[in-house]
């Protein structure tokens, strides 16, 4: 029996799974880390943290294989794979040694540095990365380095996303890969490769970001230094891998027109197939490189939307399930509150990092039950608006699938359904970005013999929620009003 392992390497914890040639998965483990906000705007890690966590956790699945239970044994390894939260940044040296604490996606400190390049290289960012370079961007966090930290900068041999960073450490090679680079802002998107002409016009060096594969290339090899760190074989293949939504997306079964994905974990996406793409929705969504060859997606975003009912459980100290349960008590449209759920800024289809939370619209009538329902309301409504954007691209919705924790709330599933219009169909697999890097590790070493007929096998599809027709009309008043809110408040976050 072959088996193949794919690590997710998350904002707020590593998952690892392991699963076999028959789509089932074995065992998973995971492991949780802290971010860091040093100062207002600046959110943090230590790569050392992802990568004690992915020993910790492939050494559990390791255990599982060696016990009396256990069929197989590490032999039946043939590949491994990486999914990574996107758009952070490692510097490091010639040796890969962080040289400073990685920069993390929601980072919003380099705000100024994308005044300056988007007003230097509009045309190039617009023609070869079909982007607005904004603060989420790695390219963004390169250059704010460049101005803040120019003794450390002329230290840095690359900048490598995080998955890239353990996939060095697993194999002592650098390499990056087409669907983390996407979103980059270097990434020339219809070539596949970094673009020289947009590092050329901002004065970065070209080999500063090192070679980009596509996602199933097997990039080297299990260190015997690593298999002493994590119970594998030495000369395992590790496979390249791919950003944490791409691998959703294939996770997902999101590897043919049709279906759309919509995930609330961290973040809140939805995303969905493309053929090609084009700058019809530019500074709308976000054009990404499919993990299949030659292939694309889109993906829409809200930067913090589970993230904001952890706020409101950190800051109040009720579990997920009682906030839930209070929630419920609360009637549908939050009896006309509202709440903006841009802790970081909002993403697509506005992006604007001065965007900020809050609920508006608030008496002496509404309670705490509001108040959790209108923040996830809130948080449906946000990702709505990137449906919408699919709907004026004519790309096809027949299905809708749900994930991660906003699928596993009752309360949420419904909210999804009666927002979007359109009955829903819960994925079953918890971790789909995980499960996504073992399909591509999978298809790497031809365990599976392509993404579409691995996804078949692998990814099992659950309980249908109906969408309620009564709910869908007063749902519809609500979402547009709360359409409203971004455009009448524009100006008044940027002051």
């Amino acid at each position: 029996m072959s088996l193949v392992i794919g690590i997710d390497i998350g904002t707020s914890s590593t998952k690892t799974l392991l699963l076999n040639e028959e789509g089932q998965v074995i065992t998973s483990a995971s492991a949780s880390y802290q971010i860091s906000t040093p100062r207002t705007g600046w959110v943090e890690q230590e790569a050392d943290e992802w990568w004690q966590a992915v020993c910790s956790t492939v050494r559990q699945i390791v255990h599982h294989l060696e016990s009396d239970q256990s069929p197989f044994s590490t032999s039946d390894i043939k590949g491994v794979s990486l999914s990574g939260q996107m758009n952070g940044a490692v510097f490091v040296d010639t040796d890969g040694y962080p040289l400073r604490s990685a920069i993390l996606w929601l980072d919003q400190r380099s705000q100024k540095q994308c005044d300056q390049a988007n007003e230097r290289a509009s045309h190039l960012l617009r023609d070869r990365a079909l982007h607005v370079l904004n603060p989420i961007n790695t390219l963004a966090k390169v250059l704010w380095l460049k101005e803040n930290q120019p003794d450390l900068y002329a230290q840095v041999h690359h900048v490598l996303l995080p998955k890239d960073w353990v996939r060095f450490k697993l194999t002592g090679t650098f390499q990056a890969e087409v669907t983390d680079g996407s979103v980059t802002a270097v990434l020339d998107l219809y070539t596949r490769n970094w673009s020289g002409d947009i590092l050329e016009a901002l004065g970065i060096e070209e080999n500063l970001f090192p070679e980009v594969v596509e996602s199933s290339t097997i990039t080297g090899r299990i260190t015997k230094h690593v298999a002493a760190e994590t119970g594998l074989r030495v000369g395992t293949p590790v496979c390249a891998g791919g950003g944490d939504m791409a691998c959703m997306a294939i996770g997902s079964s999101i590897v043919k027109p049709g279906i759309v994905s919509v995930g609330i974990g961290t973040a809140g996406h939805v995303l969905t197939y493309a053929e090609t793409v084009d700058d019809a929705a530019f500074n709308q969504l976000w054009p990404m490189c499919h993990a299949i060859p030659g292939k694309y997606f889109w993906l829409g975003c809200s930067y913090t939307g589970g993230a904001s009912l952890t706020w409101f459980r950190d800051q109040f100290g009720d579990s997920f399930t009682e906030l839930i349960e209070t929630a419920q008590n609360a009637p549908v449209g939050s009896d006309g509150l509202f709440f903006m759920p841009w802790f970081q800024g909002t993403a697509t289809p506005c992006p604007d990092a001065n965007a900020r939370a809050g609920w508006v619209g608030m008496t002496l009538h509404h309670t705490k039950a509001h108040m959790i329902r209108a923040l996830m309301e809130g948080v449906v409504f946000d990702l709505r608006h990137s449906l919408e954007c699919f709907k004026q691209l004519n790309l096809p919705i027949s299905e809708i699938y749900i994930g991660e924790g906003g699928s596993r709330s009752e309360l949420w599933r419904q909210m999804q359904a009666d927002i979007f219009g359109q009955q829903l169909r819960i994925l079953e697999v918890e971790d789909a970005s995980a499960l996504g890097a073992a399909i591509i590790a999978g298809v790497g070493v031809g365990v599976f013999d392509d993404f579409e007929s691995a996804c078949d096998l692998t990814v099992a599809l659950g309980q249908t929620i109906c969408s309620n027709t009564e709910l869908i009309e007063k749902y519809e008043r609500y979402y547009q009003r709360y359409c409203g809110l971004y455009p009448s408040l524009k100006n008044w976050f940027s002051t």
